[in-house]
């Protein structure tokens, strides 16, 4: 059965148009959750749902594996460059390097989760309830 792509890439797609539209506005500070430095946290977490959603994605049609995984680890990590090179020319916004860092982390962060998750459903009996 072929899945509607709307279903498939919709989620991805939506979710980089938001990152897209939060770094246009200046001025914006990531919520305060009490971590340090909270900036390159909130850069990790909002990039970990990013490698989430590209597994969700590629997975419908690709078999993860290791290539699997470098290559949607590139699609985010030039996302996330993409993103910072936006933002040097947003008011108010700076670029960096480290922004990047911290995106790469995420998107590593997501992938291996959602890499586990789907081992976990298909071999329940690999991790201890």
């Amino acid at each position: 059965m072929r899945k509607n792509p709307l279903i498939i890439y919709g989620p991805t797609l939506f979710y980089m148009m938001v990152i897209f539209v939060l770094s246009s506005i200046p001025k914006l500070k990531p919520p305060d959750l009490g971590l340090r430095p909270m900036d390159k946290v909130a850069h990790a977490l909002e990039y970990a749902v990013l490698g989430v959603l590209l597994f969700r994605s590629a997975s419908f049609r690709y078999e993860p594996g290791l290539r699997f995984f470098i290559i949607l680890s590139c699609i985010g990590i030039l996302y996330g460059i993409s993103d910072e090179i936006h933002q040097a020319f947003v008011p108010h916004r700076v670029s960096s390097v480290w922004d990047v860092a911290a995106d790469t982390a995420g998107i590593i962060l997501g992938l291996l989760i959602a890499g586990l998750w789907r081992i976990r459903r298909r071999l329940p009996g690999l991790f201890f309830y």
